[in-house]
């Protein structure tokens, strides 16, 4: 088979800038895989309609102790089982090749980080690099981990737009004021509503949304 490779002009992308991409719920269907764990691990009917909030604990009814050892179980042994959203990775390479810069900004603890580069290269999302922050205000990472970034730096990284799907990232965004937004609608998220409406967020359903959305954005800069 013939291939061809696409001759871009990229002096006209390098000025964009960072394009911030959550990946669980934003990449890949890690709601799908969090409720199959649980049902099996706490022998619960779990479906994706009880994940009405994004704190776990809340939405399966979790204690603290079954939390902890639920999560860490998890990322130990589901992540690369995790599936990929349609479109997405042609789109994440499509800006990569443009000379945008597509990064991973991430709430995984970063013991995940050898599983998600894994994850992301059997995607053949080679070289997109990752930033561990605690958008959530996590268990797991603390700030004297040298591979966990204080949300607020993001500030300093010339973030030209964000993808995510967590209400709880969305108002970190908005107080910063860090840039414009698009929030991947999900059961736990539709009916948020930012705090700070300066700052647009605007609703998305899926990845060619999410396209046409910073090919807009990239046009106005």
């Amino acid at each position: 088979m013939l291939s061809f490779a696409v001759k871009v002009d990229k002096s006209r992308y390098l000025s964009f800038g960072m394009i911030y991409i959550d990946l669980d719920d934003t990449v890949c269907y890690t709601a799908t895989k969090l409720t199959l764990f649980a049902a099996k691990m706490f022998e619960r009917p779990y479906t994706e309609e009880d994940m009405t909030d994004y704190d776990l604990r809340v939405s399966f009814k979790l204690s603290e102790e079954e939390y902890r050892t639920y999560m860490r179980a998890f990322h130990e042994t589901e992540l690369l089982g995790i599936k990929i959203f349609p479109h997405a990775a042609t789109v994440i390479k499509k800006w990569q090749q443009r000379g945008w810069e597509p990064t991973i900004v991430t709430g995984r603890p970063t013991y995940t980080n050898e599983a998600t580069r894994q994850w992301l290269d059997n995607h053949e999302l080679f070289d997109i690099p990752i930033i561990h922050v605690d958008k959530y205000g996590t268990l797991f990472s603390t700030y004297e981990d040298k591979l966990i970034t204080p949300f607020p730096k993001l500030k300093e990284m010339d973030v030209k737009f964000a993808l995510d799907d967590a209400p709880n990232a969305f108002e970190l965004i908005s107080q910063l004021e860090l840039c414009p937004a698009a929030i991947i609608t999900r059961p736990w998220n539709k009916r948020y509503l930012p705090s700070n409406p300066s700052i647009p967020i605007t609703r998305v359903n899926n990845w060619l949304e999410i396209d046409r959305l910073v090919e807009n954005r990239f046009n106005e800069i």
